[in-house]
């Protein structure tokens, strides 16, 4: 610790000895610098503060009817928005600041200067802004600041107007595409409906009712052609017990061509022993035979009682023709029954097709429904909150200051920057003593010979008041005491006239 507070005492003793270096740079940059800050233009600062008032009465009523927006977010959006170009290049022209320019260069300047120097500040939570600017024309800074306010309001209720223009021309394009597109499902619907009206969801069951009474009905019709066809066989076969009951009555009885049959059918027998079936004689023969059976039986009949006669024949052959209709009329509805069967088994095979589809084309249509719904909801909550916008506004601003014109300037701070003047010459003065030090550095001490000689020192030689050393160095010391005073005393000459403005105006008008 001992070594560094040696090493710091050796620095500040070798600034010492050079110090008319610090003097000499405080002399020249001092007086320079506070001439520049006495002489800087002053700046005028105008500001307006107003407040965002977001509450509405209208907001509770509404909510649910109206499209809900939250003023606040919009607000600041406003206030990050307000240093826009667009916004920039209207408050220019609501000063006539545009005119005073020529060149896009020049133009493009004094919107760089707006906007470094338009500030707007919350105040917090409460919605309260403040809204300044700083110049060198008090009437051009209040112009500014008034412009910057009024576009700041400006925006907020032309905005809100805009963005419901464009969102009810949205809305509205939309619905009529909407409208079209549900117009255009409902006509397929409809359609499809009437061309399988009979498939619909729910004619399954009516389709099932059909299915078991077609099949009871055709199980009826085939029992009863099955009793229909087994009565039919017993009728036949009484019928044929009849009739060969007539026949064996008939064959007792003889007639006058048995005799002539017989030897005919003898001759037959021996022919055909000799001659085959295309024999003249063979053909003839059976032609004979023919013509006498005919004759036979015509004799028979007329000699025997008749078939037709017989009344129970009669009824049973009556009886066998109902069954035989009976038989083909239940064959046609068996028929009839089957083919409907068939029918309707592939009718039911359609209809989870057709319910498909039609669960596909309400899907549709209720998505184009709820959406074309949805939309005309919106619409409605978008001319609710026109209307609302047009009568009142949801954001309200209260000026609660204007901008005044300044009758005082607000800056530069020039004391402060004297200051900093004085500060920033010492500093340059110190670290030029300091690097002169280092550059010829002097011996001021036995220690510090010893340390740079290593040879040891027995003695020091004080300096006395016959050489003349210490008057030399007294008056050194004087001179440097009263430039500092002189310099202490100027400096507070020029604090003296930046700080009492009437001292300053009449120096700065005199001299411009």
């Amino acid at each position: 610790m001992k070594e560094q507070l040696d090493l710091l005492l050796h620095y500040l003793r070798g600034v010492w000895l050079y110090r008319r270096w610090a003097i000499i740079t405080l002399w020249i940059i001092c007086p320079i610098g506070w001439v520049a800050v006495t002489f800087l233009p002053n700046q005028y600062t105008s500001e307006a503060r107003v407040y965002a008032d977001t509450r509405s009465i209208l907001q509770p009523l509404l909510r649910g009817l109206a499209i809900d927006n939250d003023p606040t977010q919009e607000l600041r959006l406003m206030v990050k928005t307000l240093l826009s170009r667009r916004n920039l290049e209207t408050i220019a022209r609501y000063t006539d600041a545009d005119v005073t320019v020529t060149t896009n260069d020049e133009y493009d300047e004094l919107l760089e200067d707006l906007k470094d120097n338009i500030k707007i500040r919350s105040a917090g939570k409460e919605n309260l802004f403040t809204i300044s600017y700083s110049g060198k024309d008090p009437e051009y800074v209040q112009g500014v600041v008034q412009a910057s306010l009024d576009v700041f309001v400006e925006n907020a209720v032309g905005q809100k107007r805009q963005d419901t223009s464009k969102a009810n021309e949205f809305i509205e394009s939309q619905l009529n595409e909407y409208e079209a597109r549900l117009l255009e499902a409902e006509s397929k619907l409809a359609e499809f409906k009437r061309a399988n009206a009979g498939f619909m969801p729910g004619a399954e069951k009516r389709y099932f009712q059909k299915l078991e009474g077609l099949k009871v009905a055709l199980e009826s019709t085939r029992l009863e052609l099955k009793e229909s066809q087994t009565q039919l066989k017993s009728a036949q076969g009484q019928l044929n017990k009849e009739l060969s009951l007539i026949s064996k009555q008939s064959s007792s009885y003889r007639t006058e061509y048995d005799l002539r049959l017989e030897s005919l059918e003898s001759r037959l027998d021996s022919l055909l022993f000799r001659f085959t079936e295309k024999h003249p004689d063979v053909i003839e023969t059976r032609r004979q035979i023919t013509e006498l059976k005919k004759l036979q039986q015509s004799s028979l009949d007329q000699s025997s009682p008749s078939a037709a006669e017989n009344p129970v024949l009669q009824e049973i052959k009556l009886y066998i023709t109902q069954l035989e209709n009976a038989i083909a009329s239940l064959t046609v509805r068996e028929a009839s029954q089957v083919e409907k069967l068939s029918v309707l088994a592939e009718e039911m095979t359609q209809i989870p097709n057709v319910e498909a589809e039609l669960t596909s084309m309400m899907r549709n249509y209720d998505v184009t429904r709820a959406q074309y719904e949805q939309l005309l909801a919106r619409r409605e909550s978008a001319l609710i909150s026109q209307s609302v916008g047009a009568s009142s506004d949801e954001i309200t601003f209260r000026v609660i200051d204007a901008p005044l014109l300044p009758k005082e300037p607000s800056g530069p701070m020039r004391p402060l920057f004297l200051i900093v003047v004085l500060f920033l010459a010492t500093g340059a003065g110190v670290a030029l003593a300091f690097l002169n030090s280092q550059i010829r550095p002097v011996v001021i001490s036995a220690n510090q010979l010893f340390t740079q000689t290593k040879l040891p020192v027995f003695g020091v030689v004080s300096a006395t008041n016959t050489s003349g050393i210490k008057a030399i160095e007294q008056r050194k010391v004087w001179r440097f005491s009263i430039l500092s005073v002189l310099l202490l005393v100027c400096f507070t000459c020029f604090m003296v006239i930046n700080i009492v403005p009437s001292i300053q105006n009449a120096i700065t008008q005199e001299l411009s």
